[in-house]
Formats: structure tokens, C-alpha cells, sequence
């Protein structure tokens, strides 16, 4: 303890003695040292540094409350009284049984608290939970802990609720700091906030130190200065679009290379600049109508909510924005759009959920694509953000983006590095489009076009009777050559298509294909007023090579992929496929899953049934079976919890058996077992049909199908597993010697594959890939 301070500690202990809020003890199984703090009058706070006690601690959870529902709970309100506690916490008890918890040593000996000290865990939600049993009932107070706000609409509704708070207080023996109560006044300080009748702004005294903060000059100060003004963010319109460039100096630098740029200078003292204009927000009202505008830009979210107030204003509530991360940069316009609505509106979650709101957007397709009309229209994507929203009750309702101002400029605007020559952004994406092509200039394409030149004169001169004596450039429209007349320098097919000349082709299918319909579209497009040769296949190749429509996957036809056989291991038992069965619900409660494994060389099964399946049980099983035919090589399951576990795991590493886990949600990567289930299946429930018992029927069963040749390899599993003939029930005469097949099995089965692979890929359409890893797809 420094010896500036310990005359004041001294007389601290010592009044805090006489309160009897410690006491001095000479023993405690716990002991925490002590802090000083000084405090704003120049007194000192004592605290102990309870880190390691409250590592011991069931901390209570009580929560406390939110301070943007404490706030809005103060709509309406015109007179304010705030009210603070003495030693909020030296006013609660604490059991005699946790005080030792509390033990701390100073330079005059141990003592221990009687009451809650502060930096204890469970200190804040207790302190909160008495609080809200103290004033329960009483209309018009809420509180954050030790600070008591009293509102009312009137003087007089005021009064009579804090005279009920006082006495409420008085008759719980809490005693009242009356330095810092204020009484009666037209607003309230709460929080960073300012709280008036005619809405909520920022502190005037939180504000001057953020205005009048230096420059950031390494990380952690930049840190800071992003904290402390996040905080009021729902002020700041555009917040996250102009605090890009400090957030991006955060991501981008280090601290040993931080470089103050202009990009960040300007953000911050944009910030500052909005803070100091920042504009009054209205206090949220159930009973008024919600309203909630989005939109989007290419690196950010914008979204203001607002409420339309009895005289026909739109009164804002909160701004909100945030910036896109890297993989939602690359989203299409719909899925931004679409992102925008759905993050705002679980932004905004405890003043939408369980009201009607109308959520405005400037993008017209979503008006359908977040609607119950929308379903099955929707990409995956905004199906899936679509699907969040059903339990919201809204409407979708379409502004263009000239009238949805504010939602637009909180995403939309960056913060400028250089002057842009003020153009309008309307005009910009005008210039920048595809530009029109005039009557002008297709005339004057069509009369130099060598090929109009051509078909010009051939119409002129009469078409021959077969489409042999025409020049190869003139044979495509030999077709259709009763339908074309010569208007001038134009050929028309019919009344109202032209034929375009070769120039202007490409021109025109990207016109129709500007606003990217797909290939169908842009083909009706075209055909109502133009014709060439070759012009759907054009439409299909540029459309199939427009980026933009890759993204969105409107030309993309999905193909299956080639068959691929699994390779027949070279000896049996080497590799076995291991499944579970189940739960069959109409089954004996000790055959509720059924355990079935497969050789994949000799297509040899095993089942047990069981009354559950853990790994326990299913590695019981496989030691029963391995303790017959041995260890295999390597076993191929699914992804069930019993094969991705370390029993299982364990047992396999003890017998030196490598594992094969087949892809999630592809049951054909193990499907040599799939077919067997099916046939287990089938066999059991013959079975139930007629009332044999599941156990006995699977039982034979599976004699018979040991001994029974089978169909890929042409050869019993008896015979490829054992060297022998099965004997049966059919078997009258003396068992014959093993099938010489069994010498050719792997070319029998390589040949069936190849033909099953050849039928299966013609039947199905599959198509060999042809990109190739590292390629962009």
C-alpha cells in the first residue's frame, strides 16, 4: 500500500467500521487484495479486487433492463426527477454464510464485508432485482440499477408518483445521495443521453469529448474513438459508410505501421461533424404506425426506422448501417437488397416483433420475393432470409429510390476522397449505360452491309429453285425467302421484323439483354422485332457468357455427373460397409435398429438386431463378428454419431482398421450396404406379414442368401468368403466343388460396371466436368 494513501484508506476502514458495512476478522479460506480509486471530489473509492472469488461464484442472471426499452418507456414524458442512492450497494445485506468470500487484507488487517461490496459477480443483478421488488406496481419510474427516474406527462401525474417512490424507498430503509437528485425538470440526463418531451439527443458533455478528441495516433486510440462514438450511432445517419475508411485503417494496418491518411482524416472529422449536427429522434410508440426503409449499396446497409405520428409526420426513431463484409460484396443487387431488409428487421427485433409494420424498400422485385407470393421464386438465398422474416407481420411496399432519401444515403454515400464534379447519380448510371441505337445509324449500317447488299439484289432479281445455286451467305435465308420484301435499303421479314446487318448484331443482343432477362426473354425480345441468321444461337452464347447472369445462375443447367463404380477390392473381407437400420416402429423393443454389415469383395452380410445403437453396442457387434472372420482392412459408415466417435474411433485404431466416413447427405457413397438394406428390409417385412418373429425370419434369411449366387459378381458370398459351397435345404445331392467363376470374379464385376456405367450415364444425361481444380466457378 503507498503511503500517500494509506491515511485515507485508514480513515475509510474506519468508516466503514462505525457503519458497520465490514468487519474485522482474523481468518478466511478466501482473501483478495484491495484498489483505490480516487473519486471526483477528491475522496477515494475503495474496492476489492474480487476476480478470483467471483471465479467460484453461481452468479444470479437476473437481467438488467435494456436501455433502448428503458428509454422508450419515457414517451410522452414532460417532467423528469432522477433519484441516486447512498453507497448503493453498502445498502444490501449480505448472508453471513458469503461473507468470507469478501475477505480482503489491508495494512491494518483482515476484514470482510457485511454488506454487497462492490466488484462482486452477482452484485448488479441483485442489486437490480431488489430495486424492481421495491418499486413494483408504481406507474411512471424505472430504474438502471442505483439511478431512479420518475416521469410523468403532467406536473401533477408526476408528483403523485414520486411521493409513491419515496415512500416506497423510506419504507425499505434506503437512504438517498441528495447531492445528486434532481426534482422537477423539463429533461433528463441519462446514460450519454438527453431525454425531453420532444424526443432524444446525444449529451451535450459526451459530445464535447468526442468533439474535441485528437486525431487517433496508433490502433488502440483508434479503437477507442470507434467505441465511444459507436455508441451513438443511431444519431449518426450514414455511420457506417463514413467510418469505412477508419475501420478499414483498422483492418489493414498494424500498430507497428499505422499511417494516419487522408481517407481517415476526413472520416473523422466527418463523424465529428454529423454528431454535432446530429437531429432529435423521436421515442418509440407501440400505438403509432412503424415503418421500417432499407437499402443497398455496393459496400453497405442502410436502414432508418420511423413512426407516423397523429399529425402526418414521419418522425424518425433510430438511423442504423453497417458495412458489407468481403463475401456479401459479391452478392447481386436482390440478395443486397434483400440482405438489407432482413438485417434491419432483426436489428430492430423488440419493437417489430408482435406488430404490423411496413417495410420500404426501392427495389421492386422484393415487394414479391419477401411475400407469401414469393414462394418458390425466390433464389435459395433470399428464400432462406425470407423464411426468417415469417414470424414478422408486415408489408412490402415499394419507394423508388429518389423518395427513400434517407434509407439510400446510409448506404449508398460513400464519404468522398476528391471532388466527383458533383454529377447527379442519376445522370451518372444514365452515361454509363448501353446507349440507344437510332433509326440513323441501322439504316446506315444496313445500306453498308455487304451481305443486305447481297440478299438486296437477290430478292430483286428472283430466288432460284434450290438453295444450291446461291452464294453460301444467302443459303440461311433461302427458307424463308417467300416472306422477305426490300423497303428502301431495309430487308423486312413479314410486316414488322427487319434483318439487322452483321455490324449491329452483337449491339442488339446486348440491348435486350441489358437488364439481364435470360435467354428465353431475351430471344421474345428480339424475335418481335429483328431477324438473322444464327440469332438464337447468338442469344444463347452471349447470355451464357454474361458474368452477371452466371452469378445468378440463370443460364446454368445443371447436369448429373458420370457414374462412378467403386472398384472391387482384390480379396474378401478387406473392406466392409457397416450401416444402422431404424428405429422400426412397429417392431419387438429389442429389435427396434437392426446393425447390417457387408463385404464389398464376397457381398457376405451380418445383421444384429438391437434395442438401441450406441457405439458401445455397434463395436460389441463387430468384435462378435471380427472374432469369427477377422480384422478387414478398412470399413466404410456414414457420419452417425456412433462412427464419429472416440469409442468407435478408439476400437478401430486397437484392431489397425483405417475409416472410411462417406459424404453427408450421400448415401451412395456407401452404396454396396444401401443395397443390402434394401433387402433386409424387404425381408423383414415379409416377415411381419406373416407374424414370424423378426429375429428367426432374418435368420434364415440370411442363410439363403449366403448360398445363393449373386447377381454382380455371379457367385455365392459362401463361395468368395469361404472357398465353399453352402449347404442348404435344397441342396438333395452331395455339395458340388467350388465354381471355377470365382477365378474370374474382378473381370465379371469390371464388366458389369462398365455396362451399368454406360446405361446409367445415356439414361440419366450426365456430362464429364470440364474445369479443373483452381479454376473460378
Amino acid at each position: 500500500m503507498p503511503f500517500a494513501v494509506r491515511q485515507a484508506v485508514s480513515a475509510e476502514l474506519d468508516s466503514l467500521l462505525q457503519k458497520g458495512i465490514i468487519e474485522k476478522i482474523d481468518s478466511s479460506p478466501w482473501i483478495s487484495p484491495i484498489v483505490v480509486t480516487a473519486k471526483k471530489g477528491g475522496k477515494i473509492r475503495l474496492c476489492v479486487d474480487l476476480r478470483e472469488p467471483n471465479k467460484a461464484l453461481i452468479v444470479d442472471s437476473h437481467p438488467l433492463p435494456h436501455m433502448e426499452e428503458l428509454l422508450n418507456d419515457l414517451r410522452g414524458a414532460s417532467v423528469f426527477t432522477t433519484i441516486d442512492l447512498m453507497s448503493a450497494y453498502h445498502q444490501l445485506p449480505l448472508h453471513e454464510e458469503c461473507r468470507d468470500i469478501t475477505a480482503f487484507i489491508t495494512h491494518n488487517g483482515l476484514f470482510r464485508y457485511c454488506w454487497v461490496p462492490y466488484g462482486l459477480a452477482s452484485a448488479l443483478s441483485a442489486f437490480q432485482k431488489m430495486m424492481e421488488t421495491v418499486l413494483k406496481g408504481i406507474h411512471g419510474v424505472r430504474n438502471y440499477l442505483d439511478d431512479i427516474i420518475v416521469y410523468g406527462a403532467t406536473q401533477d401525474s408526476h408528483d403523485a408518483t414520486l411521493r409513491s417512490v419515496m415512500q416506497r424507498l423510506s419504507d425499505a430503509g434506503l437512504e438517498l445521495n441528495w447531492e445528486k437528485c434532481t426534482f422537477s425538470q423539463s429533461s433528463l440526463k441519462f446514460l450519454g443521453h438527453v431525454i425531453s418531451k420532444s424526443g432524444i439527443f446525444p449529451d451535450d458533455e459526451h459530445m464535447s469529448a468526442i468533439i474535441d478528441a485528437p486525431a487517433p495516433h496508433d490502433l488502440a486510440s483508434l479503437c477507442s474513438f470507434l467505441g465511444l462514438i459507436s455508441w451513438y450511432s443511431k444519431f449518426l445517419p450514414n455511420f457506417a459508410s463514413v467510418a469505412e475508411p477508419l475501420r478499414a485503417l483498422l483492418r489493414d494496418t498494424s500498430n507497428a505501421e499505422f499511417d494516419w491518411t487522408d481517407s481517415a482524416d476526413c472520416s473523422f472529422k466527418a463523424l465529428k461533424e454529423l454528431l454535432s449536427t446530429s437531429p432529435v429522434l423521436a421515442l418509440f410508440d407501440p400505438s403509432l404506425p412503424i415503418i421500417v426503409s432499407t437499402d443497398a449499396s455496393d459496400y453497405g446497409l442502410g436502414g432508418v426506422l420511423t413512426q407516423m405520428h397523429p399529425d402526418e409526420t414521419e418522425k424518425t426513431v433510430a438511423f442504423a448501417s453497417r458495412t458489407l463484409t468481403a463475401a456479401e460484396r459479391k452478392y447481386s443487387t436482390v440478395e443486397k437488397e434483400a440482405l438489407a431488409c432482413v438485417w434491419a428487421v432483426e436489428k430492430w427485433r423488440p419493437y417489430l416483433w408482435g406488430q404490423h409494420f411496413t417495410l420500404r424498400t426501392d427495389h421492386h422485385a422484393l415487394t414479391t420475393l419477401l411475400a407469401t407470393k414469393g414462394i418458390g421464386r425466390a433464389g435459395m438465398r433470399v428464400a432462406q432470409w425470407s423464411a426468417r422474416l415469417l414470424c414478422y407481420t408486415y408489408d412490402v411496399l415499394y419507394r423508388p429510390g429518389s423518395l427513400n432519401c434517407a434509407a439510400d444515403c446510409l448506404s449508398r454515400l460513400p464519404l468522398p476522397t476528391k471532388s466527383d464534379g458533383g454529377l447527379d447519380p442519376e445522370m451518372v448510371a444514365f452515361v454509363t449505360g448501353l446507349p440507344t441505337l437510332s433509326v440513323e445509324n441501322f439504316l446506315s449500317a444496313s445500306e453498308s452491309c455487304p451481305e443486305l447488299a447481297m440478299l438486296r439484289s437477290q430478292i430483286s432479281q428472283g430466288w432460284p429453285k434450290t438453295s444450291r445455286d446461291l452464294d453460301p451467305v444467302l443459303v440461311p435465308f433461302f427458307c424463308i425467302r417467300d416472306e422477305l420484301c426490300v423497303d428502301g435499303v431495309l430487308v423486312r421479314r413479314g410486316e414488322n421484323r427487319a434483318i439487322v446487318p452483321s455490324a449491329l448484331r452483337s449491339q442488339l443482343v446486348n440491348l435486350a439483354h441489358e437488364t439481364h432477362q435470360g435467354i428465353v426473354q431475351t430471344k421474345r425480345r428480339l424475335r418481335d422485332l429483328f431477324w438473322w441468321p444464327q440469332m438464337d444461337a447468338q442469344v444463347q452464347s452471349a447470355v451464357s457468357s454474361c458474368l452477371t447472369c452466371q452469378m445468378n445462375d440463370k443460364s446454368a443447367k445443371t447436369a448429373p455427373a458420370p457414374l462412378q463404380p467403386v472398384s472391387l477390392p482384390p480379396d474378401p473381407w478387406q473392406k466392409l460397409g457397416i450401416y444402422i437400420v431404424g428405429p422400426f416402429d412397429s417392431g419387438p423393443s429389442d429389435c427396434r435398429f437392426a446393425i447390417s454389415l457387408i463385404d464389398y469383395h464376397s457381398k457376405w452380410p451380418e445383421v444384429a438386431f438391437a434395442p438401441n445403437v450406441t457405439a458401445e453396442v455397434v463395436t460389441s457387434f463387430l468384435h462378435s463378428v471380427f472374432s469369427r472372420e477377422g480384422n478387414p482392412q478398412c470399413v466404410v459408415t456414414d457420419n452417425g454419431p456412433q462412427f464419429v466417435s472416440s469409442v468407435f474411433a478408439d476400437f478401430l485404431k486397437e484392431r489397425g482398421i483405417s475409416h472410411i466416413r462417406s459424404s453427408v447427405y450421400y448415401p451412395q457413397g456407401n452404396a454396396a450396404v444401401e443395397r443390402w438394406n434394401r433387402v433386409l428390409k424387404e425381408c423383414i417385412l415379409s416377415a411381419e406379414q406373416m407374424g414370424k418373429p423378426w429375429k428367426h425370419a432374418v435368420t434364415e434369411f440370411l442363410q439363403k442368401y449366403r448360398a445363393t449366387p449373386h447377381s454382380t459378381t455371379g457367385v455365392s458370398p459362401s463361395e468368395l468368403l469361404h472357398h465353399r459351397k453352402m449347404r442348404t435345404k435344397l441342396n438333395i445331392f452331395p455339395v458340388g466343388p467350388k465354381s471355377d467363376k470365382c477365378a474370374r470374379v474382378m473381370d465379371t464385376v469390371s464388366n458389369k460396371q462398365l455396362k451399368s456405367k454406360t446405361y446409367t450415364d445415356k439414361r440419366r444425361g450426365a456430362k464429364y466436368p470440364t474445369f479443373k481444380p483452381g479454376d473460378r466457378v
